[in-house]
């Protein structure tokens, strides 16, 4: 097992040596252009990168090398809410001080419009430092990226078609911000564009695994977007998306690897529209505007397990429900033309809940379990829209959410975020949350939470981001009610 501090020394060695590397000045219009669609085509708001990577002549036409490296602290105090006994040790060994380091490599080469091939690849590195976590993690592997063939424009047309893994990422990353194997075809023609895609994984994402994740195995997905921008500045797009599982589903009784779960097999379709844009006055400064809505219809197999040794399960229930819900996302950012940028962000998310037990209907919304939510509030860097804490899927769920940001020095940021939690109908558990709350059933106040970020930028090639987030319980954890958790992530990024 490499040690900790062996990983940080390599890379940082590695990442020094990348940086004394001296970018070539681009030579002429088509190494000035090349560099233009490299860009446009691998650019992501999350992704640090220099403006001149190293590159080379290959066949007549730019070769460019560029990556970064990353170092992720991550530490959380109660992970586990509504424990009965809070000050017990089995409460505390929850908490977690996660260790995650990255280094990230890409190599883009291009014959222009005709065709473009981009390869990404990550060794990474996740160390659990903690010594009573109830569930270390700790691994190194290498883990596939972005690997793509893509044509743009063929024949004059604005048709293009990408094959390969995809990054999938709509702009406020409420839909879906993931990497999937897929073909996607689209068309692009001044102010509308369109896009179809179908993606499944074919193999494993990640070296230290030897099987596709169980949630995604056989699962086919077809993806629908359109938007018109039809006037300066604002949007109207639409979006839909088909799932259908092909995985077989275990009966009550069988025996499975504990790592190969799958408690949910689903034919889903998700279909919603979003309005946003913005307005800039002389005297008021600029206002922004978002507006989503999403429905999801399908019917779901549920699965129940119960642990019979350290490695295996066993499946203990087995039933089926249809599931029908919506969800709303709106909001308004105002940003002052005065001395550092003041902001002001207001912003309400609501999804669908409640279960007839009786009838097998299940009307709380889901997300796509594609999405990051992880939209820009003005700042130099996106974050949590529900909350880096908590960070819930929107699903039985209200969030009310009110921000002030502030930009620093040339390129910085600082934002203080609020957020309000209330259960849309009384439950005993939240979906996908970043903490694993026990909920009573019997009150829809869920808690209080409140961000600080600040993202600075100030040097071409490195980044440092700091988020420190709490979250107070509210009256549906019982006896936990006013319990506080804790949570902090530092981040540095050198691109090279």
């Amino acid at each position: 097992m490499v040690s900790v501090g062996k990983w940080v020394g390599l890379t940082l060695v590695l990442a020094s040596t990348a940086w004394v590397e001296r970018a070539h000045a681009a030579e002429g219009a088509d190494i000035e252009q090349e560099q233009s669609l490299r860009e446009r085509l691998t650019e992501r708001e999350d992704q640090n990168r220099i403006e001149n990577p190293w590159h080379t002549t290959v066949f007549g036409h730019t070769l460019t090398v560029s990556g970064q490296y990353e170092f992720i602290f991550e530490g959380v105090d109660r992970l586990d809410l509504g424990d009965p006994d809070p000050n017990s040790t089995d409460s505390r060994s929850s908490d977690r001080r996660l260790l995650e380091q990255e280094i990230e490599t890409e190599v883009f080469y291009t014959l222009g419009e005709p065709l473009s091939i981009f390869i990404q690849g990550r060794l990474a590195m996740e160390e659990d430092l903690g010594s009573r976590i109830s569930d270390p993690v700790s691994s190194q592997f290498v883990e596939r990226g972005e690997m793509w063939l893509v044509s743009e424009n063929i024949a004059g047309t604005g048709l293009g078609f990408e094959i390969g893994r995809l990054d999938f990422e709509d702009d406020r990353r409420w839909w879906w911000d993931q990497e999937l194997d897929a073909v996607r075809v689209f068309f692009e023609r001044e102010e509308v564009e369109f896009v179809v895609a179908v993606a499944r994984e074919l193999a494993p994402d990640r070296s230290d695994r030897d099987y596709v994740e169980p949630q995604l195995e056989r699962l086919l997905r077809v993806f629908g977007e359109a938007s018109w921008e039809w006037r300066s500045n604002h949007v109207v797009e639409a979006f839909a998306l088909y799932q259908q599982d092909h995985s077989p589903t275990q009966i009550v009784g069988q025996l499975v690897e504990t790592e190969r779960e799958d408690d949910s097999d689903a034919d889903i379709s998700w279909w919603g529209a979003r309005l946003s844009g913005a307005v800039e006055t002389e005297s008021a400064g600029i206002f922004a505007y978002w507006f989503d809505a999403a429905w999801v219809r399908g019917r779901e197999k549920r699965l129940e397990f119960e642990e019979v040794s350290k490695r295996r399960s066993v499946v203990t229930e087995r039933s089926t429900r249809n599931i029908s819900g919506w969800a709303l996302d709106v909001g308004t950012t105002w940003l002052a033309r005065v001395e550092f940028e003041p902001r002001i962000t207001v912003g309400y998310a609501l999804g669908s809940g409640g279960r007839d037990s009786g009838s097998g209907e299940d009307h709380s919304f889901r997300q796509t379990a594609l999405q990051s939510n992880e939209p820009g509030f003005g700042g130099v860097r996106s974050f949590r829209r529900y909350g880096t804490l908590l960070d819930p899927e929107l699903s039985n769920l209200h969030v009310l959410t009110a921000a002030v940001g502030f930009s620093l020095f040339e390129s910085s940021s600082v934002d203080f975020v609020y957020h309000y939690y209330r259960l849309f109908d009384r439950a005993t558990l939240l979906l996908d949350a970043r903490l694993d709350p026990e909920l009573t059933g019997r009150d829809r106040d869920l808690g209080h939470g409140v961000d600080v970020v600040l993202a600075i930028e100030e040097w071409g090639r490195v980044q440092l981001d700091f988020v420190g987030s709490v979250f107070r319980g509210g009256n549906a954890f019982g006896a936990d009610h006013k319990h506080w958790s804790y949570g902090g992530i530092a981040t540095l990024s050198i691109a090279f």
